[in-house]
């Protein structure tokens, strides 16, 4: 009889909370291991691992002491999901019941990071760490091959905005023909700096491939509709701040990157590298570079 009492407890110990104080519910999906130890007085649940995570570990032990128990959880370093996923579709399972497909997830990711463009015109000195990118992929489905989430197709659609500034005695500008050039600035002119902003719709392809222990690389192409380019040039003149747009900068409609995104020790970052000139022919000449982090 206090066996039975004593396990019934453990059940419902286990299925109503993590950290009983707390009183918190814990779902741990696809788990790659579970182990139960029994004995008159000690019940221990060892898991190992989960969906996306193989080095996950929960343990939860209780101890029965007279008439009282003791209970103590540990669970191992987790990722931090700073981007939400939803689990798409449902599989049957052997029982002939449904349940959600966490193989197949809707998630959102975030870029941010600097440009350092490649194959530039002589006359251009670019400034990386002032020259901005900011991208986020709204909606991407990941397609895990295996129950572990070892590796991972990804397809995704987003938004892509980057600069690329110079701050040196050149500012941005365009010719009788249209076509973006560099000049020198006006001797009255207070340089403040100049920019190219490209503006894009972006669709990305991407394998991933978990190698555990907080190590992980993904390479895959991203494709940019280039919708919008602008210059915009800051100086001072007379000491009043001035601003110069130009708008219609020839840039190209549609540029391929090649994306790879690592995680080293739980750090994630990626570059994307294009072999394809920002701007269309007739205008100076730089390809795109940029690294930075990517959520």
């Amino acid at each position: 009889m206090k066996r039975i009492a004593y396990l019934s407890f453990v059940i419902f110990h286990l299925s109503f909370s993590s950290v009983a104080a707390q009183n918190d519910t814990l779902v741990i999906n696809d788990p790659h291991k579970v182990t139960i130890v029994s004995s008159d007085s000690l019940q221990r649940i060892i898991v190992n691992g989960k969906r996306g995570d193989s080095d996950f570990v929960y343990q939860n032990t209780i101890r029965l002491v007279d008439a009282n128990y003791e209970s103590s959880v540990s669970i191992s370093r987790d990722h931090w999901e700073l981007i939400p996923s939803l689990p798409v579709g449902r599989r049957s399972t052997e029982d002939g019941t449904s349940q959600c497909d966490h193989r197949n997830v809707i998630t959102a990711h975030l870029g941010v990071g600097f440009t350092a463009p490649t194959n530039a015109d002589s006359r251009l000195d670019f400034s990386t760490f002032k020259s901005w990118e900011f991208f986020a992929n709204i909606v991407q489905w990941d397609h895990a091959m295996d129950r572990r989430w070892r590796d991972i197709f990804s397809l995704g659609l987003g938004i892509d905005w980057r600069n690329y500034r110079i701050t040196d005695d050149m500012m941005f500008t365009k010719d009788m023909a249209g076509d973006v050039t560099v000049d020198r600035y006006p001797l009255e002119f207070e340089p403040q700096f100049s920019r190219i902003k490209v503006f894009s719709l972006t669709a990305t392809l991407r394998y991933e491939h978990d190698f555990g222990h907080g190590f992980a690389i993904g390479f895959g192409p991203v494709v940019n509709f280039n919708t919008y380019a602008s210059i915009k040039t800051r100086y001072k003149l007379l000491g009043d701040k001035v601003k110069r747009m130009e708008k219609n900068i020839r840039q190209r409609p549609i540029t391929i990157d090649w994306m790879v995104n690592m995680r080293i020790a739980d750090f994630p970052f990626y570059v994307k590298y294009s072999n394809d000139d920002v701007l269309k022919d007739g205008g100076i000449k730089f390809r795109s570079l940029s690294f930075g982090l990517y959520l």
